[in-house]
């Protein structure tokens, strides 16, 4: 452990045993003497709740450490309530935010994970309750994690979660967006308000991985890069409070800042988080700042979690008819100076079988002791070993059995995952949450402590795959495979870099092992299947997985199998396919689009503008199908409208910086217009940004009929030494 790392344990202690030395009276040593009083209300008080994703609490001033200044941070701390030992229930971003939002734990809302669960129907959420007492509420998200499509926007009626991808290869890395544009957005919404009193919400997304924090804060931390981002997450709270202060709305607001939960930071062999259930990330920050700034300065040391944060603002701003939930506390109770109740905190993790096809995780603690259940248990003294270094399961100390049954008790039965939409998931997977999707064998699943070391070796994998290095990649996919040969999605991503190393039967090869280790139900690998047969010219392969998956009740086929038959040229069979789509929600824009194909394939040029125009409506960027603005400016080039066509084209690369048609379109229509310098140049960009077999043939074909054939010829080289299997480069373009 470096320096660093023992830092961040040795400071989660202090706390603690500060903690616990008032327990008796159920508050830290910290600020005045509280009076007794019971829970202060400040009905119609504007709220404000601020949350900073993946942040230690032992990683801020306030709670002990000296690694990183945070001037904002602390001024609210001292305005604030400061609650030392606060912990979350699940250590992945959106369960958590849930459970702050619901006050239930992760079964009583539904959501165990970041993918393939929504929140429960019926489940009503605090946006939703402060909306019926006539609050204004408005929410703005940093990170694709939180769409409001999972129930998170589920009544606010602000909602901005529209992140975007930037950058090639690198696009879907940073579903994410910088914290000032964020905030700035919950500004917007903030000043554009009457007088009704206002719930606000920010989600800042600093410090997650990647750790890139901005100027100042790169260079002043450059050794310590997730120190940076907290830093830079600090400037970020400070103009928001900045700006309440402008508006006279500070003063007299309920201010939550808190975070969802930690990082591994290396400690247990656990670089990020979601793996297992250590203090390292379930321990949070928690300050809650009064009106007035009423006992400013205080620290409780009882024990408290996320989920007491719904009871505490509906109850701070006297909600009528508010749910009770049993075993919530009132924050502000504990702060007027009410013992802090005797109880056990519940956390949960899936993601191990989820992704890994581990073992799920649970845990309770309490102030001293924490059991975490596990094909090999553990039992933590948090006093006495505050990193939790020493397995005491065998000697079973103090309320180890009584832990244990307690846990039996609460532990809900697992509730696997929905069907995952391909491009949701890569995503997901972009943001860093990668996983191998593995399929359980037979017997007791594996301990994720016996599987953790692989999860660096599978980052440098994609990394490779991310950065243009294809052959590495291709190496550590190989030899990931070879010890663990049911990880699924470490197939799908195989896949693509053989592909993308123009591979394609290699490919379609282990595309296939995606299908044969799935569940016998699944339909999303025979989609996969499906899309790989028609990007390697394979339309009746693409057909029979796809009517495969339809069979399976896969609703969704239709979009496939009408690309499938438009690519057989059976253009009235794909309309038909295509219009079966424009019913379903999920299908529509999809079906637009192909319809838009067809059109454009018959020529009837205004007809596919006119499906497009409907795609793009109702849509934000970010649910823009991919093709949409390429498909509308090839059209307009056959039209003779080339700078509306350069336009569109131009949009595609920006929303899809990775889409190779887009960029040959916009090097036509350059070369149409005479600007043939601007043509090729658009090319090399091309190569050099995407980098792919694909844009190599496709940059080679597109020199050649510009008649450079030197420059063709040249191309044609350079694609071949990096991409020596591609028989399409084996011989010079027509």
């Amino acid at each position: 452990m470096d320096s660093r790392r023992r830092s961040s344990a040795s400071t989660l202690a202090a706390p603690l045993a500060l903690a616990l030395a008032a327990l008796a009276c159920g508050r830290g040593k910290a600020g005045p003497e509280p009076a007794k009083v019971p829970a202060p209300a400040f009905p119609k008080a504007p709220v404000v709740l601020i949350s900073v994703d993946t942040l230690r609490s032992d990683h801020l001033p306030f709670y002990g450490y000296a690694g990183v200044e945070t001037p904002a941070l602390s001024a609210l701390r001292a305005d604030s309530v400061l609650f030392e030992r606060a912990y979350s229930h699940v250590p992945l971003t959106l369960p958590s935010h849930f459970s702050i939002l619901t006050g239930l734990l992760p079964a009583g809302h539904g959501v165990h994970d970041n993918l393939g669960y929504r929140l429960k129907p019926g489940v009503r959420t605090l946006p939703e309750l402060l909306k019926a007492a006539g609050y204004r509420t408005g929410g703005a998200v940093s990170a694709y994690v939180l769409l409001g499509s999972t129930g998170m926007g589920r009544g606010f009626d602000f909602f901005d979660d529209g992140i975007e991808p930037t950058n090639p290869h690198e696009a879907t890395s940073q579903i994410q967006r910088p914290g000032m544009e964020t905030e700035e957005r919950l500004e917007g919404w903030i000043g554009s308000g009457g007088k009704a009193p206002l719930f606000a919400f920010l989600h800042l997304y600093e410090p997650h991985t990647p750790y890139a924090p901005p100027e100042p804060f790169r260079s002043r931390y450059a050794s310590a890069p997730y120190d940076g981002e907290v830093a830079a997450a600090d400037a970020v709270v400070g103009r928001l409070i900045a700006f309440l202060k402008a508006r006279g709305l500070y003063d007299g607001a309920l201010v939550v800042f808190l975070s969802d939960h930690g990082e591994g930071l290396g400690e247990h062999g656990e670089d990020e988080h979601g793996i297992f259930l250590y203090r390292s990330t379930l321990q949070v920050p928690l300050l809650v700042k009064l009106p007035g700034r009423m006992f400013a300065g205080r620290s409780v040391g009882g024990v408290v979690e996320l989920k007491d944060v719904f009871t505490t603002i509906g109850e701070a701003v006297g909600l009528s008819g508010f749910p009770r939930i049993d075993g919530n506390a009132n924050l502000l109770a504990l702060a007027a100076g009410v013992p802090a109740p005797d109880r056990r905190v519940f956390a949960e993790t899936v993601f191990p079988r989820t992704h890994f096809g581990w073992a799920d995780l649970s845990s309770v603690l309490d102030g001293r002791w924490q059991y975490i259940d596990a094909p090999r248990p553990e039992f933590y003294d948090l006093v006495a070993d505050p990193g939790e270094l020493s397995n005491l399961v065998d000697r079973k100390p103090g309320p180890f059995r009584a832990m244990k049954v307690e846990l039996e008790k609460r532990r809900a039965a697992f509730e696997a995952p929905g069907a995952i939409a391909q491009e949701e998931k890569k995503k997901l997977e972009s943001l860093g949450y990668l996983s191998t999707g593995a399929t359980a064998g037979p017997g007791p699943l594996p301990d994720p402590k016996d599987g953790v070391a692989i999860i660096p070796l599978l980052r440098d994998a994609f990394s490779r795959a991310k950065h243009g290095k294809p052959e590495e990649a291709i190496a550590l996919f190989e030899r990931l495979l070879r010890e663990n040969p049911r990880m699924l999605d470490v197939w799908d991503l195989y896949s693509e870099v053989l592909l993308d190393v123009g591979r394609p039967e290699d490919a379609l090869a282990a595309r296939m092992k995606t299908v044969e280790l799935a569940p016998p139900a699944a339909t999303v690998p025979l989609i996969s299947v499906a899309d790989l047969c028609l990007q390697i010219g394979r339309p009746d392969e693409a057909l029979r997985n796809a009517e495969l998956a339809r069979e399976r009740g896969d609703a969704t086929a239709s979009d496939t199998i009408a690309r499938a038959l438009f690519q057989k040229g059976d253009l009235a069979g794909s309309e038909v396919e295509a219009r079966k789509g424009l019913e379903n929600p999920i299908l529509r824009r999809k079906s637009l689009l192909m319809i838009a194909r067809i059109e454009a394939r018959r020529e009837n040029y205004p007809k596919a503008l006119e499906a497009l125009d409907e795609i793009l409506a109702d849509a934000s960027p970010g649910e823009v199908p991919i093709g949409t603005h390429y498909l509308r400016g090839d059209v307009l080039a056959r039209m003779d409208r080339a700078p509306e066509a350069e336009r569109e084209f131009l949009e595609e690369i920006r929303l899809r910086p990775e889409q190779v048609d887009a960029r040959v379109g916009l090097s036509l229509v350059y070369a149409a217009l005479g600007r043939m310098g601007d043509a090729k140049k658009v090319i090399a960009q091309m190569v050099d940004k995407v980098g792919t077999a694909d844009a190599y043939v496709r940059g080679v074909r597109a020199l050649a009929y510009f008649r450079d054939r030197a420059g063709s010829e040249r191309l044609r080289r350079e694609g071949e030494r990096r991409f020596p299997a591609d028989q399409r480069l084996k011989e010079p373009a027509d």
